[in-house]
C-alpha cells in the first residue's frame, strides 16, 4: 500500500556530482542538489563526483568544496581510478585534510579493470583497515560484455576483507539473487536499491531474504532523482520499520549518526 513520505529525513547513500559525460543533466551542482535535497525530504547525500571518477588526476574540488560549504548536508566517497596510479599516501592526506569522507568509490566496468585486479589491493586493505565504506559498482555483466564486477569477484572480496563495509551498488543487476546471497551470509556486505530497486517485488525479495537492516536507500541523484526509488521503497509491501531502515536507519549506522 502506498504510503506518503516519513516526517523523518532521509539519507541517500549513492549519488553523484558535476557534469557527467554522456548525460545531460542541469542541476549537478552542490548547491542544486542541496535545493533539491531540500524538496525531498533529504537530509544528508554521500557523492562521488563524476569527474573524480573518470579524470584522471582530478582535484576533487567538487567534493571538497561541498563538503566544506555543507558539512551536515554533504559526505564524500573518495573515487579510485586503478588506472591513475593513486597512492595510499595520497588517500591518507585526503581523508586527514577532508573530515566529510567516509569511504571509497569503485566503478571497474567503467575503467575496464576487474575489482579483483592487483590495482585495487592497496585501496581495499586501506578501507579494511580503517572499517571503511567501500561503495562499488557491480553489475553482472556489463554493457561489453566483460564481467569486472560481477557476484563471483564481490563474493572474494567480502570475504578477504571484513572489516570494511561493502554496498554492493545497483546489487549486482542482471546477478542479484546472488548479491542477495552475499548479503544474506557476509556482514559486511549491503544491497543498494539504486536503479535495481524499481524491479516489482525486488525490494520485498531484499528484505525478505535478508532483513531490512542490509537494504539501503541510493538514487545515482543527479542522473535519476531522489524520488524515483523513494516511490519504489513507498509502495512496497513492507512494514513502516523495515521502510526507516531503509531510507535512514541503515545508513545512519554505517555513518555514525544519529538515528
Amino acid at each position: 500500500m502506498m504510503r506518503t513520505i516519513p516526517d523523518y529525513k532521509l539519507i541517500d547513500i549513492h549519488t553523484h556530482m558535476g557534469p557527467e559525460y554522456c548525460i545531460y543533466y542541469p542541476a549537478h551542482d552542490a548547491d542544486s542538489m542541496v535545493r533539491y535535497m531540500d524538496e525531498c525530504n533529504i537530509e544528508l547525500i554521500v557523492s562521488a563526483p563524476c569527474e573524480d571518477l573518470f579524470v584522471a588526476g582530478s582535484a576533487r574540488r567538487d567534493i571538497t568544496d561541498a563538503m566544506r560549504r555543507y558539512p551536515d548536508r554533504i559526505r564524500g566517497y573518495f573515487g579510485f581510478n586503478p588506472n591513475a596510479g593513486t597512492t595510499v599516501a595520497e588517500m591518507e592526506r585526503a581523508f586527514r585534510e577532508n573530515p566529510g569522507y567516509v569511504g571509497l568509490k569503485f566503478l571497474p566496468d567503467y575503467h575496464r579493470t576487474m575489482i579483483t585486479d592487483k590495482s585495487y589491493a592497496a585501496a581495499f586493505a586501506f578501507a579494511n583497515e580503517r572499517g571503511l565504506i567501500v561503495l562499488c559498482h557491480t553489475w553482472g555483466v556489463s554493457m561489453n560484455g566483460e564481467q569486472c564486477n560481477s557476484a563471483d569477484k564481490i563474493l572474494k572480496l567480502v570475504e578477504q576483507y571484513p572489516n570494511m563495509k561493502f554496498i554492493m551498488g545497483h546489487s549486482i543487476q542482471g546477478q542479484t539473487e546472488l548479491a542477495i546471497e552475499i548479503a544474506r551470509d557476509h556482514d559486511n556486505a549491503y544491497l543498494d536499491l539504486c536503479d535495481t530497486g524499481r524491479f516489482y517485488g525486488m525490494i520485498e525479495k531484499m528484505v525478505a531474504a535478508v532483513g531490512a537492516e542490509k537494504v539501503l536507500y541510493a538514487t545515482d541523484a543527479p542522473m535519476q532523482g531522489y524520488r524515483f526509488i523513494q516511490g519504489a521503497v513507498l509502495g512496497a509491501d513492507i512494514t513502516e520499520e523495515e521502510q526507516y531502515l531503509i531510507f535512514r536507519g541503515n545508513a545512519a549506522r554505517l555513518l555514525g549518526l544519529k538515528a
